[in-house]
């Protein structure tokens, strides 16, 4: 497993069901739902140990708000810190952040006591690195 998911394997099963609910809300927050966040969805369940038949499930019961509320179970700063980084990843997957997807991420950052200047922080991090892998593959010729 690449090193950057190794914190999947010190969540319990009920944290990593959450982390998979908050990225199907996401998913479900701008009402389009592109091609490459259906895939991320897949990947994430197989990466989580959720089964297809479960998003399934989760996408049909959708709550947004008992999603952030379990969100918020989640006390542990890393945990948290990695549940929004994943949740900037899913944004900027598609065309671009909208609001609605910038609020449900701040919201949920909000439950689990991470400070907007950390979310702030984080997202930068997450479009320089979409913006160097793309680099990369242009300069390596695989685009």
């Amino acid at each position: 497993m690449n090193r950057e998911y190794e914190y999947i394997q010190t969540l319990t099963q009920e944290e990593r069901r959450t982390f998979v609910e908050c990225f199907c809300c996401m998913v479900y927050t701008d009402k389009k739902v592109a091609k490459e966040e259906i895939e991320f969805l897949k990947n994430i369940g197989k990466m989580y140990g959720i089964d297809e038949k479960e998003i399934v499930h989760i996408l049909q019961n959708l709550n947004k708000q008992a999603t952030m509320e379990k969100a918020g179970q989640i006390t542990d700063r890393k945990k948290s810190l990695q549940l929004v980084k994943e949740l900037c990843y899913l944004a900027n997957s598609d065309t671009g952040l909208d609001d609605d997807e910038i609020d449900f991420i701040i919201d949920v950052a909000e439950k689990m006591k991470v400070e907007s200047d950390k979310i702030k922080q984080i997202n930068k991090w997450v479009l320089d690195k979409i913006v160097l892998l793309k680099t990369g593959n242009i300069i390596l010729e695989n685009e």
